[in-house]
């Protein structure tokens, strides 16, 4: 045979060998000759991009997508935004905040002032807003800023190190005072252990405790900060009032609805229900 029909023979050949390899087996042909692969999408798809930034940038440049912020540093990051923010703002400051005005809390709880809103801080701070009736939730609510700025400008502040402890140890003498009296006689006009009226029982019992008040239940409500129910605290004085607002009688609040008072004749001191709604509190 002549080498050219050979050549072309040889040509033909390889062409249908070709075309057959690059045909697809279906059916039993593929399944009893080759078994198929589970594509992989990751190393092809990323082949796919570099060799379209290779194309298309000439393989001068391939860009670098960098990882997404984590959780922990955004986390980070909204704390120390809180922790300084301006106080005249009341942030929502909560546990683990850190910054000046965290700083502002805890010198306002008389806490030692290290910036960082800890354990130690949200106890006091529950114990705060426990007692002046405010939900002790151990964070910053709106209603916790408006108490604590209005107290700091008082001086009314809540703290181991601050004059609350001194007021709390007060309100405790007082209490103390007032159950040891239980049982002295009603007396017109009375101030002494011998007998006492409303007045004159309060009086004999804050003077006991440490502080002084006017003779009558009038001239004590004149002199006392009026505070609301709400943020009465046993030891406070309850004073009673009438239609036209006047007062007439005063006792010792006892916490829970109850009071301490020298009521009437022929009543001794005693602990009883306040059984009025228009009453006032007050606080020396």
């Amino acid at each position: 045979m002549p080498v050219t029909a050979r050549r072309t023979a040889l040509q033909g050949a390889v062409s249908q060998t070709s075309e057959a390899s690059s045909s697809r087996p279906t059916g039993r042909t593929m399944a009893k000759h080759r078994k198929p692969s589970k594509p992989v999408a990751g190393p092809r798809a990323a082949a796919a991009v570099l060799s379209v930034g290779l194309a298309v940038g000439g393989g001068a440049a391939i860009s670098v997508v960098s990882a997404p912020q984590t959780a922990s540093a955004a986390t980070s990051k909204v704390t120390a935004t809180r922790g300084y923010t301006s106080i005249p703002s009341r942030p929502l400051l909560r546990f683990r905040d850190s910054g000046p005005t965290v700083k502002y809390v805890q010198r306002a709880l008389h806490l030692g002032p290290d910036g960082y809103f800890g354990n130690s801080t949200v106890r006091i701070l529950k114990k705060y807003q426990a007692s002046w009736g405010i939900a002790p939730t151990g964070t910053m609510t709106k209603a916790t800023w408006g108490r604590l700025t209005w107290t700091a400008k008082r001086g009314l502040l809540y703290g181991k190190y601050g004059t609350s402890t001194t007021t709390t140890s007060f309100r405790a003498k007082v209490l103390r005072e007032a159950a040891r009296l239980k049982g002295t006689p009603y007396r017109y006009g009375g101030t002494t252990a011998r007998g006492f009226d409303c007045s004159g029982y309060t009086g004999y019992v804050y003077k006991k405790a440490g502080k002084k008040l006017p003779r009558t239940s009038r001239q004590q409500y004149s002199v006392t900060k009026h505070i609301s129910r709400k943020a009465a605290k046993p030891g406070d004085l309850v004073f009673f009032r009438s239609g036209g607002g006047g007062v007439y009688h005063v006792g010792i609040y006892a916490g829970n609805n109850t009071l301490w008072h020298s009521s009437k004749p022929g009543t001794p001191v005693a602990k009883g229900k306040i059984w009025s709604s228009n009453v006032a509190f007050g606080r020396v």
